[in-house]
Parts: C-alpha cells; sequence; structure tokens
C-alpha cells in the first residue's frame, strides 16, 4: 500500500547523474563471452582497487634445526572455488500502479529472487521469469504480472559479442494482439540487457529465427534491444535496487528516466513509513531518457523493508506525478 507523503520536503543537495545514450545496453565484447558472468545493474562498471599498503615484514633468526629440503616433484595443493549458496537474479515482471497521469502502467520492474548459486546466471534470470510471480504476487497490492505465456519453455541461450540469441518453445507466440506480445518480449530484453556482456536480444522459436514486435508497434527481425520497449519503462525507472530486494547502507540507486528539467525527487521510508531521507536527483537528460546514478545516506536501528518513492513535479500545475515505490531491504 503507498505510503502518504507531505508534498513539501526538505531541500536536499542536487546530485549529479550519469547520462546513457541508450539506458540499459551493456557494452559488446570483442569475442564469444559465456552466460556466466556475474550479474551487474545495467551501465555500471565495477572496479577492484588492491590494496596499495606495504606489507608487514617479519625478521627471525636463523634456525638451529634442519629442514629437510621438499622435493620438486612434489604436486601443489588442488586449488577450488567455492560458490556462495545463494545468488540473486532479477527477472522483469510487471507491477500495477496508479499516479501516472502522463503514461499509463503496468511498467516492468526488477524483482529481485533468491536462486542457487550457479554459473549460467542469465539461464537462471530466464528460468525465474518463465516461472512468472507467485500467487500472493498476482493477488497483492500492487498487483505483479507477467505477460509471457503458462508452459514457456526456454530451449537455448547464448552471448556472444554482445548479443544474447534466446530460443523458446512454440508457446511463446501466443495467440494475442501485438501489444501482449511487445509487452512479454520487454521481459526478455530488460531481464538480459542486465548484464553487462548484452546490448541486444535476438529471439528464436524451436530454433527458427521470430520477427518481434517493438514497443511502438513494428515488427523487426534484428536484434533489438531496451531503446526498443521504452514503452514499457516508468518515467523513472529504477534498476538499483531490485523490487524487494536487499539494499546496501548508504543505499546506491541506479536508473533512467523522462521527466521536466531532468530533475526528480525521492524520499526514502522505514517499515513504519516515515521518512529517514529525502532530496533531489537529476538525470543526464532534461528532454528524453537520461540516466541517473546516487547514493542515499540514512540511519536505521535494525534490518527492516522500507521504500525507495520517487516522483516528479508537473510542469503544469506543481502537483506530484509519476509516483513509483520501491521496497527494499534497509539495514544499519
Amino acid at each position: 500500500m503507498r505510503r502518504a507523503l507531505a508534498l513539501c520536503f526538505g531541500l536536499a543537495l542536487l546530485l549529479p547523474a550519469c547520462a546513457v545514450a541508450s539506458p540499459g545496453a551493456g557494452p559488446t565484447s570483442t569475442g564469444p563471452t559465456p552466460e556466466t558472468t556475474s550479474q551487474n545493474p545495467v551501465g555500471t562498471t565495477v572496479t577492484t582497487t588492491p590494496s596499495t599498503s606495504s606489507p608487514t615484514t617479519t625478521v627471525a633468526t636463523a634456525p638451529t634445526t634442519t629442514v629437510p629440503a621438499v622435493s620438486s616433484t612434489t604436486p601443489p595443493p588442488p586449488t577450488t572455488t567455492t560458490l556462495p549458496a545463494d545468488i540473486a537474479v532479477f527477472p522483469y515482471f510487471y507491477v500495477d500502479e496508479a499516479g501516472h497521469p502522463n503514461r499509463q502502467g503496468p511498467f516492468v520492474v526488477p524483482i529481485s529472487r533468491e536462486v542457487a548459486a550457479t554459473k549460467a546466471v542469465a539461464r537462471a534470470a530466464i528460468g525465474q521469469l518463465l516461472a512468472g510471480p507467485g500467487e500472493g504476487e498476482r493477488e497483492g497490492v500492487p498487483a505483479i504480472s507477467t505477460a509471457i505465456p503458462e508452459g514457456t519453455r526456454l530451449l537455448g541461450l547464448t552471448i556472444t559479442e554482445g548479443i544474447a540469441t534466446v530460443d523458446f518453445s512454440s508457446a511463446f507466440e501466443a495467440d494475442d494482439d501485438a501489444a501482449a506480445a511487445a509487452a512479454r518480449i520487454a521481459q526478455v530484453v530488460f531481464t538480459l540487457s542486465r548484464f553487462p556482456t548484452v546490448a541486444e536480444v535476438l529471439f528464436r522459436q524451436d530454433g527458427v529465427a521470430l520477427d518481434v514486435p517493438t514497443g511502438d508497434g513494428r515488427l523487426v527481425s534484428r536484434p533489438v534491444s531496451i531503446a526498443d520497449y521504452l514503452e514499457f519503462a516508468a518515467a523513472i525507472h529504477v534498476e538499483q535496487p531490485g523490487y524487494r530486494g536487499q539494499g546496501a547502507n548508504p543505499l546506491h540507486v541506479m536508473g533512467f528516466g523522462a521527466v521536466f528539467e531532468a530533475s526528480f525527487n525521492y524520499a526514502l521510508t522505514d517499515d513504519d513509513g516515515l521518512i529517514i531521507a529525502e532530496g533531489i536527483a537529476m538525470t543526464g537528460n532534461g528532454s528524453g531518457w537520461g540516466g541517473f546514478d546516487f547514493t542515499i545516506d540514512y540511519e536505521v536501528d535494525r534490518e527492516q523493508t522500507g521504500a525507495l518513492i520517487v516522483w516528479a513535479h508537473s510542469a503544469e500545475n506543481g502537483s506530484q506525478i509519476d509516483v513509483r515505490e520501491y521496497p527494499v531491504g534497509l539495514i544499519p
């Protein structure tokens, strides 16, 4: 249930955003890339900086005991890789919510799912997508839904040079209108484009190339990208944190949007619905779709489920429009 927001929030520091030419498109690799790449939010480059601290040197006196030499033929100990017990994947489903006078939903959101650890993360994400929302999600408020027909099976998935080729069973091409077909194509494209190794998606059905409708009704045989399905994204589309996913502290927020003068508001609430942080953020484009990337500092005394709420102000009368609420786990 949407939490009530005061119309007047405290003035917050304007935060710079990262512009994106085509939201959600990952980098194109120069060679075949297995689908085992770990999952990162759209447009994020994760850099690990090695430690620069000097090693500690210990000076010891020479031993008085003669130590036998180790044979050069002694094999080194085996090296093993331990995977975590569970990992999070993010299939994209539709969330029904009011508060969008300019663009009517439902809109896609990345729903957090915990699965057993696997190297085939993209395949696991598609598996969760085909499984669909649970009964409680379908009947909840807001309701979570899918446009993918029940019984659809994944027959194959490869990722090569930035293009994910996905092959579905014949149930995927349901006997419905072009708008419904585009809605399910959008779910697959958003789910796979979350991986930095995927820029476009090519569809097959029972091994045969499949023409697919784009968000504006065109029928194409080429690989498609998120840019072809922005009609199914909210005006302020949050990619990270995932819907009902676990957030960090501070909370890292990423996504893209199309809002007036590139400005929108946000508020972070705790599990009692009280605002614990608020501010103003910017996208990278004041006249179209642009990316945003910012962090929110907050304090809570225990782990809990709060909500990230985003909205824009109408250029006509200043009212709140394009309101979206994203449940998120908060930690001290």
